[in-house]
């Protein structure tokens, strides 16, 4: 049982249970409150009078760079009457502009999203047919609308009845903002293994492992009863360790390349320290916000045997140092249970630790999460032998202090331990009335030595960016961007069960499924955004059933242990519940704060590997205690569960091996080794139709058309109902028979509806044969799919441009330059359709044809506004009109863009304002001149020199 050492103050067990339901409430309420009220947490509120809508977008994996795309919801309905009180209640993220039967509706500007807005729109309705339309503009998510109209004869509310359309994408039907999202057929993150399935293939290994863990299991029952289990516990670690060299050995062997999440970034911030022998900064590259301590580490390593990240023995290394880390944090968990549970329960937990999924797969990867947990683990088992020890030394609280102190030099998550073990410690002290003075001095010296190994690193932050804690989420960082689902709403946070059925980016289901499939498996498939692991996959997906074993020991543990907080509080108890608790307080924040399906990431919590194996091994305890045949039977499940666990990881030859090489190797650029790869996984599988359609997406890349399309056709022998394989035959078919290529195009489109790169085939092939009718249809249905494609939107410009609807080609151009800003050309055709329209009898209604729907493109609103305020010809000039487009672009960039500026200066100069253009003008100057952009300082020049002269500016258009 539990041994405990040291207890708290004394609190009666109500009192305790009081001030615990208290704590929690204050702090659900907290998060609730910033959920439900801040701005910048994209949470969408819950109201029963109407549902959030969105667009029913596909699935996407992959992050999106900030730009304020807009989705357009419309219903129609019928009034008999005309009615004399009409209460429209609005609510959109993030900004919302409403039109009813085409007249603008106006709302109060720059107020909270989250409010609703409420104003009386019966003068804009009339007997019969009505329309109300809604488009919303987002920057970091998908728009979602929250609407309802009340009159005395209608109650409408926004719900899956609404029209939609995204970015100028074909019409749908909106679904309902909580409805958790599933990938379709074509979708790259689509047909995972299901559990079940995998389990009806996997029961042959399931007996032979029952076999093999029964006889071990009853071994170690007649060891621990005939030989001190002291020397078996030291000998199980031996053996866990030896296993986990073995098993890097194979892996390594097998998977000569990096690999993980983020793993050519952790590469580039060691990189950048073995070239610049200084430490970047968070701007400088996507990881490089991490502290530093693992990176130093591996940048040494590989200096020692003049190594750099581009050599292929630097895999063998940095994966050595994710296997000595691994080995040394199971260590650390096995002594850190010695010191609180009999040697039975604590080898229990060892097993937990040592074959844990997550910690498994993530000490393959180019990571710092296992160097932090490690670390985490070490000050954990430091402070628990400082809580046990009667008169503890101050060397006691240096080394814990160090521990801490690099910890947190290693991921930003350590300083969620400090507080924890100060009030863990400040308990203790306080219940063996130590000195104060001592006391005082010692923790003292604890945060001394902590913040001497961490601060300078925090408050080189600070002193740089104003913020010690800062993410490549954070604008400040240079890094915008966002992740599906772009939002959270109250149900992603009480669903669970995808997990249990198909795993694998189960995260867009819920919270929970996120957790649950990255714990107990690689539910995110190393970072990447396709069905690509290393691992085996069938014991991986039958293996989250089995995970329902340890689980439910894990969560009975919790239980335990809090019960036995509550009759007896103790520092240690206090120490692991408390350091979990905030560990998943602050997943759940930062899961409100960055809403992506890869933030619910378990091992972000891998630092409480430790209190989870405790509380595995208390209930087991507890559970077995006096139970002999319980303990066999548990102990045998547990054991099979950890074979299975290590089988899933223990990579073999395999067609499967050799197409996860394929597609990481073809990630990283290398074709000819990922043609040689995909050789191989035909060799292996010749009845593998992804092996022979990999291999001949590889030969088309190499040239080798003819053979390519012999490989595709194989490969749609073999599985005629898959999309990727009509699609690959057409990748090799379009450069020698285009027709042919368009029609396995067409077959791919239809078998997997949300396959991107079939529309994009399809659509490349229709533009070639100049079929621009067919590629302005595809094109909106290709949005559909895939709204954030800037290839779509640059076919449908040149589409519509040919068909003669230079409006709406304007539009798609406007799309292209806000998802690439660096589109030089784009922004040369724009230009090129604006000044053809400004030179038609009526270009200025063409102009404002274009300005009413304009997406939110800071330079295509610019060159409109420019256009409007500048052009010499009076007839396409509108002042009014060029301000309020000036204005939104200037908001769209915070006033940061000099050329902006100009153009609102011109803009109110126009519309007969010269002292506020006078003053824009002369902002616009001072930032260019800060900027050091020498055009911009020249034009400011110029309009101001004009204004000064109290004449209007004009350009001749080029």
């Amino acid at each position: 049982m539990l041994k405990v050492g040291s207890t708290m103050p004394v609190f009666k067990s109500r009192h305790l249970v009081i001030l615990m339901v208290a704590l929690a409430g204050v702090t659900m309420s907290i998060l609730a409150r910033i959920a439900w009220h801040d701005p910048a947490i994209n949470f969408l509120p819950a109201d029963r009078r109407a549902e959030w809508i969105v667009f029913p977008g596909v699935v996407d994996a992959r992050a999106h760079w900030f730009a304020s795309l807009d989705a357009t919801f419309r219903r129609e309905f019928v009034l008999k009457n005309q009615p004399p009180i009409a209460r429209l209640s609005i609510r959109g993220m993030r900004r919302v502009e409403v039109k009813i039967n085409g007249v603008p509706v106006r709302l109060q500007p720059d107020r909270n999203w989250k409010e609703i807005a409420t104003i009386d729109v019966a003068g804009q309705l009339h007997t019969g047919a009505n329309v109300i339309e809604a488009r919303v503009f987002n920057h970091n998510g998908p728009p979602a609308l929250w609407l309802t109209l009340t009159t005395d004869e209608l109650s409408l509310h926004s719900d899956p009845l609404w029209d939609a359309s995204f970015a100028g994408s074909s019409w749908r039907r909106a679904v309902s903002a909580s409805t958790a999202k599933t990938p379709g057929s074509g979708n790259s993150i689509a047909g995972g293994t299901r559990t079940l399935d995998a389990m009806k293939k996997s029961w042959p290994l399931w007996i032979v492992l029952i076999g093999i863990a029964s006889a071990a299991t009853l071994l170690c029952c007649v060891t621990f009863n005939r030989y001190p289990t002291v020397g078996l516990g030291k000998t199980l670690l031996l053996i866990f360790a030896g296993l986990w060299l073995l098993l890097f050995w194979n892996n390594t062997r097998l998977l000569p390349f990096h690999v993980g999440f983020d793993s050519k970034e952790h590469l580039k911030y060691i990189n950048y320290i073995q070239e610049h022998r200084a430490l970047p900064l968070p701007t400088e590259g996507w990881e490089m916000y991490q502290p530093p301590l693992y990176y130093l580490i591996a940048a040494a390593s590989l200096a020692v045997d003049k190594l750099s990240t581009n050599d292929p023995i630097s895999v063998f290394v940095l994966r050595l140092l994710g296997a000595f880390f691994g080995i040394a944090q199971f260590v650390f968990v096995f002594l850190s249970l010695r010191l609180l549970l009999c040697a039975r329960a604590a080898l229990v937990g060892l097993l937990l630790a040592a074959f844990l999924p997550m910690h498994l797969y993530l000490a393959h990867y180019v990571t710092n999460e296992i160097l932090a947990a490690t670390l985490a683990t070490v000050s954990l088992y430091l402070c628990l032998r400082l809580l046990r020890s009667d008169k503890p030394s101050a060397s006691q609280f240096a080394w814990l202090g160090l521990a801490i102190g690099a910890a947190m030099l290693t991921k930003a998550t350590g300083i969620l331990l400090l507080p924890i073990v100060i009030v863990a410690i400040a308990g203790k002290l306080a219940y063996t009335r130590a000195p104060i003075a001592i006391s005082l001095r010692n923790l003292g010296l604890l945060l001394t030595i902590c913040f001497a190994v961490c601060g300078w690193h925090y408050t080189r932050m600070w002193l740089r960016f104003g913020t010690p804690l800062l993410g490549n989420w954070d604008v400040i960082s240079g890094f915008t961007w966002w992740q599906d689902p772009g939002y959270h709403s109250a149900p992603d946070y009480v669903r669970f069960g995808r997990a249990l059925v198909n795993p694998v980016f189960s995260g867009f289901a819920g919270f929970a499924d996120g957790v649950y499939s990255t714990l107990w498996g690689d539910g995110l498939c190393g970072g990447a955004s396709s069905l690509s692991v290393a691992w085996n996959q069938q014991p991986m997906a039958a293996g989250y059933l089995w995970a329902l074993l340890p689980t439910t020991l894990i969560l009975v543990g919790i239980g335990i242990a809090i019960v036995q907080f509550i009759r007896k509080p103790s520092s240690e108890l206090f120490l692991l519940l408390g350091f979990c608790t905030i560990l998943i307080l602050g997943l759940i924040f930062m899961t409100l704060k960055i809403p992506s399906y890869a933030q619910a990431k378990a091992f972000y919590g891998l630092s409480a590997l430790m209190p989870l194996c405790f509380f595995g091994a208390l209930s087991w305890e507890t559970l077995t205690h006096a139970r002999v045949w319980l303990r066999f039977i548990l102990g045998a499940l547990v054991l099979v569960w950890a074979m299975n666990s290590l089988a899933t990881h223990w990579i073999v030859p395999s067609a499967l091996e050799h197409l996860y090489a394929v597609k990481a190797l073809g990630a990283q650029g290398n074709i000819d080794r990922a043609a040689a790869e995909a050789a191989k996984a035909v060799e292996a599988d010749p009845s593998n139709a992804a092996a022979r359609g990999f291999h001949a997406l590889s030969l088309s890349e190499l040239g080798r058309d003819e053979e390519a399309i012999k490989e595709a056709e194989r490969a749609i022998e073999l599985n005629p109902s898959d999309s990727a394989a009509h699609l690959q035959l057409a990748i090799s078919l379009k450069r020698s028979n285009t027709k042919r290529a368009i029609v396995e195009a067409r077959r791919a489109i239809e078998l997997g509806p949300e396959n991107s790169s079939a529309y994009q085939i399809l659509t490349n092939c229709f533009l070639e044969l100049r079929r621009y009718n067919e590629v302005s249809d595809l094109g909106r249905e290709w949005l559909a799919v895939s709204p954030y494609d800037v290839a779509a939107h640059s076919a449908l410009s040149v589409a519509m441009a040919e068909n003669g609807d230079l409006t709406e080609a304007a539009w798609h151009l406007g799309y292209v330059m806000m998802l690439r800003p660096e589109a030089e050309q784009a922004h040369a055709r724009l230009r090129q359709i604006l000044l053809s329209l400004a030179r038609e009898p009526n270009g200025l209604l063409r102009l404002r044809e274009i300005a009413v729907n304009a997406p939110d493109s800071p330079r295509m609103l610019d060159e409109l506004a420019w256009l409007l305020a500048t052009y010499p010809d009076s007839k396409s000039r509108d002042g009014t009109e060029a301000v309020q487009l000036a204005e939104r672009a200037c908001a769209l960039t915070d006033r940061r863009i000099p050329a902006l500026l100009d153009t609102l200066a011109a803009a109110y100069a126009e519309a007969g304002d010269f002292s506020r253009a006078i003053s824009t003008i002369e902002e616009a100057l001072n930032r260019a001149h800060t900027s050091g952009d020498s055009d911009a300082v020249k034009l400011s020049e110029r309009i101001l020199a004009s204004l000064h002269g109290n004449v209007l500016y004009r350009e001749e258009p080029e």
